[in-house]
């Protein structure tokens, strides 16, 4: 739109400067002036010419003052073929690089393709593997537990090993014991059938617990029930009453009104070791004499107090280190049964770890003097309650452990 009104304006300019041109030419005919002293013919043809050139520049100047790119055109156009020519060679190079980086992406894309196929490939892999090791690990994890299952036996079954030692031990004692009594009532046997000891003074023919609270009914009950039983063993055992050869109990004047101890019981305002026990020995054929023992409930051993000790030396063998051990829970066992304790089948499967035993005779190989066995109570001990908690101490003779 610009160009053509520039197109107008020049024109309508042209036209009006050629007429004006014109007139001016008639005029100087018509006149007959001479320039330079020629004849009017030739003035009026400068003039002409004149005029004309007077447009073409008034054109030029008009279109240069206007237009900018009529000034770029006329003042910087061998500037402009000089950048032409020189963007042309830009181009060319742009163009040659641009190629060249197509080509480059084209390979760098091939590249990319290869990459992506083989980091899919390389993936799955990992997941192959990945799967694979979980499996790995599961069975791992599946032979370790049978792994400590197995070890847990093979340690049971060395502690259970330990346990029935020490308790073949145990029974070889009983046994001797057994024997003493045997080679006892043997010798009672050559003093005469009618002499014959079955029950040794204070031997403990029953025991249980009384609770507080419990009613006269109930405790009655418990006696009677106590003196049937003690009977039934009496007659076992060859116990006799001359009057009634079914019954073999006697039981003591302080204690033949049983109403009226069992209410003394129920009066109790606490628990109690309730004994029946012989009252000296009584050979066979003969009544066996009885009498009640109650024990109220109290701490027999507070946690950490020395029961029974002995010294060891580490140059015996284990299984004599192992029957001190045993004739120190024969110690014990007594003295709790002398404080009312209320079971008197106290033994080593009951009163501490069997394990602990076999740690202990080790260490005393391992020592290089001999040291003092001690047996502790592990925790306070009443009388109503058993077995006794037992731990083990390993001291120097000086005290130290």
């Amino acid at each position: 739109m610009y160009g053509i009104i520039l197109v107008l304006i020049i024109a309508l300019l042209g036209g009006f400067i050629a007429l004006l041109g014109d007139r001016v030419g008639m005029k100087v005919g018509k006149k007959r002036l001479s320039l330079f002293g020629l004849r009017p013919k030739y003035t009026s043809m400068i003039i002409t010419v004149l005029t004309g050139i007077f447009i073409a520049g008034f054109t030029l100047l008009l279109m240069t003052i206007i237009s900018n790119d009529v000034r770029t055109a006329l003042f910087r156009m061998k500037t402009l073929q000089q950048e032409l020519l020189l963007k042309g060679e830009k181009e060319k190079a742009l163009t040659t690089e641009v190629l060249k980086n197509e080509t480059a992406l084209l390979w760098v894309n091939r590249q990319k393709e290869k990459t992506e196929t083989l980091l899919k490939k390389t993936e799955e892999q990992y997941e192959e593997k990945l799967v694979e090791l979980q499996k790995t690990k599961d069975e791992l994890a599946l032979e370790q537990r049978r792994l400590d299952d197995l070890e847990q036996v093979t340690k049971t079954l060395k502690e259970n090993k330990v346990a029935l030692e020490v308790e073949r031990e145990r029974l070889l004692k009983e046994i001797q014991a057994f024997s003493s009594e045997a080679s006892l009532l043997r010798e009672n046997l050559n003093i005469g059938q009618a002499g014959r000891i079955i029950f040794l003074e204070g031997e403990i023919l029953g025991a249980t617990v009384v609770e507080a609270g419990s009613d006269q009914k109930k405790i009655q009950n418990l006696l009677e029930q106590m003196l049937a039983d003690a009977n039934k063993l009496g007659l076992e055992r060859g116990a006799r009453l001359k009057e009634r050869q079914d019954y073999a109990l006697m039981l003591t004047k302080k204690f033949s009104d049983l109403q009226a101890y069992a209410a003394s019981l129920v009066a109790r305002e606490q628990p109690g070791v309730l004994r029946l026990v012989a009252e000296h020995n009584t050979v066979v054929f003969e009544p066996l004499a009885v009498s009640f023992q109650y024990f109220p409930n109290e701490l027999i051993f507070k946690q950490g107090e020395v029961i029974s000790e002995t010294v060891v030396s580490p140059l015996l063998k284990e299984k004599d280190l192992l029957d001190q051990v045993l004739n120190l829970l024969l110690a014990l066992r007594k003295k709790a049964l002398a404080r009312g304790m209320i079971s008197e089948r106290q033994y080593i499967g009951e009163n501490l770890s069997l394990q602990e035993v076999s740690t202990m005779i080790k260490k005393i190989k391992a020592s290089s003097t001999p040291l003092v066995f001690q047996m502790v109570a592990a925790t306070d001990t009443w009388r109503v309650k058993g077995p006794i908690e037992v731990g083990i101490n390993l001291v120097r003779k000086d005290g130290q452990k």
